[in-house]
């Protein structure tokens, strides 16, 4: 009976750790994102340098929903992916383009290939949450 629990026991730890492992891989908290954790949500773009189009349609986005972002504390931060910051993001970021949504834990919350995540951005984001709690606490200032 002892053996069987110290196995059980074992082989608890064992799952443990390698969930805490692999659900911490895909946490983004690098000291180029740090700053930000627990004050922003982030809204990270990763684009190639000979590859504007994406980086312009959600340039645009951001300027004509700039008070919905800062309403709902979201930062952009636009990256090309052979800038030797994006190396210092965890590995998600790593070699790709696209882009992702992070939490104020610094989670990914979402995250697209293209420009298709800006089509449900505020609506992800308004499902979390912190932002439930946000918009009880505070009236809506973009109409």
């Amino acid at each position: 009976m002892k053996v069987k629990f110290e196995f059980k026991k074992r082989k608890f730890v064992f799952y443990l750790s390698f969930t805490c492992f692999i659900g911490g891989s895909f946490v983004a908290n690098s000291t180029v994102l740090e700053k930000y954790a627990w004050s922003n949500r982030l809204l990270i773009v990763v684009t190639e340098r000979n590859e504007n189009s994406m980086e312009k349609q959600v340039r645009k986005f951001f300027n004509q929903n700039s008070c919905d972002f800062k309403e709902r504390n979201l930062k952009l931060l636009h990256f090309f992916s052979d800038d030797p910051t994006v190396l210092e993001m965890p590995s998600p970021f790593h070699s790709q383009t696209g882009m992702w949504l992070l939490g104020y834990d610094g989670t990914v919350k979402a995250q697209s290939k293209d420009v298709q995540l800006l089509n449900e951005l505020f609506e992800i984001i308004d499902t979390m949450p912190m932002r439930k709690r946000e918009m009880k606490s505070a009236p809506r200032d973009c109409i």
